[in-house]
């Protein structure tokens, strides 16, 4: 049978290089055979293309619609640069989820806390909703080969300390907004909400999302915690700059890992491995043939002023 007719039906190669070039993209940088090889074997139409967003496009006369000094080559190098932020973000935030296990386990011996005790009033505190969600997430991990043992084990009075090694990242910044209340801890409420911003990053970054190509136009509006405002007073980066960059939830979010990071992981061999890996992604923007107005050129400069600022970079 006929296949059913789609508004945007899957393109050959071939007809991704015919669209691509109806729309005023160039291959200048790189050959349409060098575009066809890398679309066939390294990354495909629909991603590559996302990043189109980044560039102006013509008003009026006869390339009205098409894009403004766009060339295919500029799209493979913003797909790199984007592998590159992930690259350094995602072991970012696994070192800050790390960390805030430490922390929160910390604090809550020196506050006498009891490990089980503290875990039946957090349970004892859900919504039948909210215990019901816990349940089916602690039983889709009982027979998984790397927390499941822990689960089999406590899982019908689990502390504190292994709770916080099978639960979901998303589970343990609840768990950490309990504590910071059950405390009285103002600190730790407001570190809950740049966890959460944290967690955010980690999914898109884990999963190879695009994040440079919505960097800073046709994102969603964010309001930025006051702790990333301060901090960002603190290291002296100008007012228009904070209001220009924290506009978008993306940007708020990187940022707000940014700050999280600089402030709870201490030196040692993590932070380390994560400035030389900054430095690598910043020394690739350096070596960018984009203009410095390029929106996603703009995001990463000002991104490598903020982590310098945070001291993460030297």
């Amino acid at each position: 049978p006929a296949a059913e007719a789609h508004p945007k039906p899957m393109l050959t190669v071939e007809q991704q290089i015919a669209h691509m070039k109806a729309k005023g993209i160039t291959f200048d940088l790189v050959t349409e055979g060098e575009a066809a090889a890398h679309l066939r074997e390294k990354c495909q139409f629909f991603r590559a293309y996302a990043y189109r967003k980044l560039f102006p496009k013509h008003v009026g006369g006869p390339r009205d619609g098409q894009y403004v000094g766009l060339d295919f080559g500029n799209l493979k190098e913003l797909s790199n640069l984007d592998r590159k932020l992930r690259d350094v973000l995602l072991p970012m935030t696994l070192d800050v989820e790390h960390f805030a296990k430490v922390r929160l386990l910390a604090a809550a011996e020196d506050r006498g806390e009891d490990g089980y005790a503290l875990m039946r009033d957090y349970l004892e505190a859900f919504t039948d909703e909210q215990r019901n969600h816990l349940r089916t997430e602690l039983k889709q991990r009982r027979n998984d080969p790397y927390a499941g043992a822990v689960v089999r084990k406590y899982q019908d009075d689990m502390p504190v300390w292994a709770f916080c090694e099978v639960v979901s990242f998303g589970t343990f910044t609840d768990l950490l907004r309990f504590c910071a209340v059950r405390w009285d801890d103002k600190k730790l409420r407001r570190d809950h909400y740049q966890y959460k911003d944290t967690r955010q990053v980690r999914n898109a970054s884990a999963h190879g999302a695009c994040i440079l190509n919505d960097i800073t136009f046709g994102d969603v509006p964010a309001r930025p915690p006051a702790a990333l405002v301060n901090a960002m007073n603190s290291y002296g980066i100008p007012r228009r700059l904070r209001t220009k960059w924290l506009s978008g939830r993306r940007m708020v979010q990187i940022c707000s890992l940014a700050h999280i990071y600089a402030a709870t992981v201490p030196d040692g061999s993590a932070r380390s491995e994560r400035k030389s890996q900054l430095s690598d992604l910043f020394a690739a923007v350096e070596a960018s043939s984009l203009p410095a107005e390029n929106p996603a050129i703009a995001a990463l400069r000002f991104l490598q002023r903020l982590t310098k600022a945070a001291g993460l970079l030297d």
